[in-house]
């Protein structure tokens, strides 16, 4: 007689089942895992199947009706408080209540090697202690006597760092939702033939396992399909009797010519007793069809190779799993007898996969299904598959998937290497410890960059390096490449000891920090036209690590120090994503200069790189009123003007503004001289008008001339070369000083900002709203009043950090 008995609270016992042949017993070794991510109303599911059940004990929430097997072994299933988690110990004791030798077996090895016997000579006693590692998900006990299963326990196990029902399930959701969309994509780009591939998939479970993930999706395409078919409008020729025949073509004529036994002379016409008529006819028998069609056979064959095995493979197959796979099977065979599919005709690779597949309703659909079943898909890494699961494993392919569609979301992709194609088919590429990139275009400024999974930065003078994700930026501006490893670390510091952790808040581990320290110093490239030789690649080092209180983690010290000195964590989860969005975003925007800011310079650095002198204005700008006079200027290297003031000497370069066109021309000083206007080329000898006269050594031209969208010097101006050589537009050439240029280049990376002139000050407008700079302060004005300052002085010693405090009031204006 069976009796269920609830385990009593603080128990170390998890389970016990006690049988005629056999008692089981599980307990848990030191703490159970208090840290582990659980709704409070989780549920974890519990299957016991055996003969001759004694007695279970189990904290039971919900238990199942007892029922019985093909084998007539009963059956019982609960729902129970989740009991087993990833890296905890167990201990397992087997025990024969009649002495009889025990085997143990389970569908994971890391467990089997555990259970062994306790004493070599007493096969009876089974024990061992056991540890799931990051593996989690379903795990099979089973014991057996005389070549006979006694006893199966299915137990699942949870982690600890995600939340299994919310954020696990969504992670799988986002790995298989993003292959079956790369691939989808990269098929509608390259037009590949569909080729009919009947071999069969060696992996059956990794099959099942998609078509029960993509089960409901799948139908509901196929039924919409079904619903609104694809069809096309055909020229049918039959020969009928002359008064059925509505419409004939030169077709009809040519037949007549072949048959004039059917024509005949009626007096003065000449009739035709029968004729080839013409009609048009809506017919489903379409190349797309024919490849649904062909799609849903096969899918069915591979549902037949899949029982086929699975009932092989194990003494017990799941009367669920059976049920599943017969009930998919049977209504697959449905639509094929009973649509119009049943007229169709079979399928032959003779044409490219037309744009139905890429674009209609459905169609698209079931292909991006079909993909996901075939073997001509393998997805490395095995991110399917059956039962126990490699969480960490897991972790770090979606950090690298989440991180790719977060990116695909706000910006062109290009290339996505993770799709290749070879004689196997097409194949998502997604391998640990071999390196995948992706490209991506940034359109609002044109810039590239990439993403990168487990790059191979094997160029250091230590050690080989081998970070997880590495995003690698190019600059408009800029030779160098700007690169941030992103690397997933399924860890957590829980429970922060105040003697070693820097905080009171759970965050990454530190000797995790300590990596992303050693991943941005030790990865440098040798630069031979750099007097340092050796230069850093990496400008920082960020963990993505399970955590899903965003604002709770804000104040973290290992949040705050990204920004002082871009090393740091984030949490990164399904449920919690913000923080590395918006820090992808600041990245992908930054300027070069804010881009090089970011990272922690030697002492003394900041001298070398602050080489501009905002004071001197050492560029004259000098009008050229039409094209005679440039022509002048350029063939003699000269530029002469009546109205300049000596006080602004000494002048460095000349550059030409031509009238009613811009900037294109510029040179280097070498004598500056005053003379007659008669002394200069193209002058009447008469001319007897002083001149200030600029000799230059060479006109160059500008990269891009610079134009003009206001009026510009009347008759001269006075700027630098620094902004000479940067400047798009004349009005930037009128920034004052270092702050007003970094301001002005940030704001333009994001907006379109007009360069205001202001008496003393320098005003940008975009929109409804202003900045104004004065000399010591930074205001942000809407409708003429100030809603947000700044000290000028804090944005020069931390222009990074400033201006992103201030793009936040602006973002919130706009």
């Amino acid at each position: 007689m069976k009796t269920m008995v609830s385990l009593p609270t603080g128990s170390d016992k998890l389970l016990e089942v006690r049988t005629a042949y056999v008692d089981i017993v599980i307990k848990t070794k030191g703490k159970q895992n208090a840290g582990a991510v659980v709704n409070g109303d989780a549920s974890s599911s519990l299957k016991v199947v055996a003969s001759d059940i004694k007695r279970i004990s189990v904290p039971v929430q919900e238990m199942s009706e007892e029922y019985f097997d093909h084998e007539g072994m009963a059956v019982h299933e609960f729902k129970v408080k989740p009991l087993f988690f990833e890296q905890t110990d167990y201990v397992v004791t087997i025990k024969a209540r009649n002495g009889e030798a025990l085997e143990f077996f389970s569908n994971s090895n890391l467990i089997e090697e555990r259970i062994c016997r306790v004493l070599d000579d007493d096969a009876s006693l089974l024990s061992g202690v056991i540890n799931f590692g990051n593996n989690v998900g379903f795990c099979d006990f089973n014991v057996a006597a005389n070549n006979k299963t006694v006893i199966s326990i299915r137990i699942e196990v949870y982690p600890t760092k995600v939340n299994y029902k919310e954020d696990y399930q969504e992670m799988m959701a986002d790995i298989n939702d993003l292959i079956s969309e790369s691939v989808l994509d990269f098929m509608k780009k390259t037009y590949q033939v569909f080729v009919p591939n009947h071999k069969k998939n060696e992996v059956s479970a990794v099959f099942f396992t998609v078509l029960e993930t993509i089960c409901s999706k799948y139908l509901q395409s196929v039924n919409r399909i079904v619903a609104v078919p694809h069809h096309k409008l055909v020229t049918i020729h039959e020969v009928v009797p002359h008064y059925k025949a509505r419409r004939t073509d030169s077709n009809s004529e040519k037949w007549l010519q072949k048959h004039p036994e059917y024509i005949r002379k009626g007096g003065t016409r000449i009739l035709a007793e029968r004729v080839l008529s013409v009609r048009k006819q809506i017919t489903y028998d379409t190349q797309e069809n024919r490849l649904v069609k062909f799609m849903l056979r096969s899918t069915i064959r591979h549902i037949d190779d899949f029982l086929k095995r699975y009932i092989k493979s194990t003494q017990k197959p799941e009367r669920s799993i059976l049920d599943k796979a017969y009930r998919i099977k049977r209504e697959l065979q449905r639509i094929l007898a009973s649509s119009f599919l049943a007229d169709v005709s079979e399928y032959s690779a003779a044409q490219s996969m037309s744009l139905v597949f890429g674009m209609a309703p459905g169609y698209r659909e079931l292909y991006k299904y079909y993909l996901m079943l075939q073997n001509g898909i393998s997805v490395g890494g095995d991110i399917f598959r059956m039962s126990v699961r490699e969480t960490a494993q897991l972790y770090e392919y979606w950090c690298f998937i989440k991180l790719y569609a977060i990116l695909k979301e706000r910006y062109e992709l290009k290339s996505p290497d993770i799709i290749k194609v070879d004689r196997k088919g097409v194949t998502v590429d997604l391998v640990k410890g071999k390196p995948s990139k992706i490209t991506f275009v940034n359109t609002q400024i044109d810039e590239r960059f990439y993403l990168t999974y487990n790059p191979s930065e094997a160029k250091t003078q230590t050690v080989h390096q081998r970070p997880d994700n590495v995003l690698e930026l190019e600059k408009r501006g800029s030779k160098n490449a700007y690169k941030y490893v992103f690397d997933a670390k399924y860890r957590i510091e829980m429970n922060p000891d105040s003697s070693f952790y820097p905080d009171t808040k759970p965050g990454p581990k530190v000797d995790d920090i300590n990596t992303m320290h050693r991943y941005r110093d030790s990865i440098v490239y040798e630069n031979p036209d750099s007097r340092f030789t050796f230069e850093k690649t990496m400008f920082g080092a960020y963990i993505l690590f399970p955590y899903a209180e965003e604002e709770v983690y804000k104040n973290h010290r290992f949040y705050r120090s990204i920004e002082s000195v871009n090393i740091g964590g984030l949490p990164f989860l399904p449920s919690a994503t913000s923080l590395v969005t918006k820090l992808l975003d600041d990245l992908i925007t930054d300027s070069p200069e804010s881009a090089f800011e970011r990272a922690t310079l030697p002492a003394g650095m900041e001298e070398r790189i602050r080489t501009v002198d905002w004071n001197k204005r050492d560029v004259l700008i000098g009008l050229v009123t039409d094209s005679d006079h440039l022509q002048l200027f350029l063939k003699s290297k000269l530029y002469w003007t009546r109205r300049f003031d000596k006080v602004n000497l000494p002048i460095r370069y000349v550059a030409l503004y031509e009238k009613g066109s811009g900037i294109r021309y510029y040179g280097e000083l070498i004598s500056y001289s005053q003379r007659k206007r008669s002394q200069l080329p193209g002058a009447s000898k008469h001319s007897s008008k002083d001149y200030h006269v600029f000799e230059v050594l060479q006109w160059h031209e500008l990269p891009e001339i610079i134009t003009m969208e206001e009026s510009g010097p009347n008759p001269v101006a006075y700027t630098n070369y620094f902004l000479l050589s940067t400047a798009k537009t004349y009005s930037e050439l009128r920034l004052r000083n270092e702050a007003d240029y970094r301001f002005f280049i940030e704001l333009k990376r994001r907006t379109d900002p007009r360069i205001l002139d202001e008496e003393g000050s320098t005003a940008f407008e975009f929109g409804e709203t202003k900045v104004l700079i004065e000399s010591d302060m930074i205001h942000i004005i809407r409708d003429g009043s100030i809603v947000k300052s700044e000290n000028v002085a804090e944005f020069n010693k931390h222009p990074n950090a400033t201006f992103r405090m201030l793009q936040s009031c602006m973002s919130k204006l706009s």
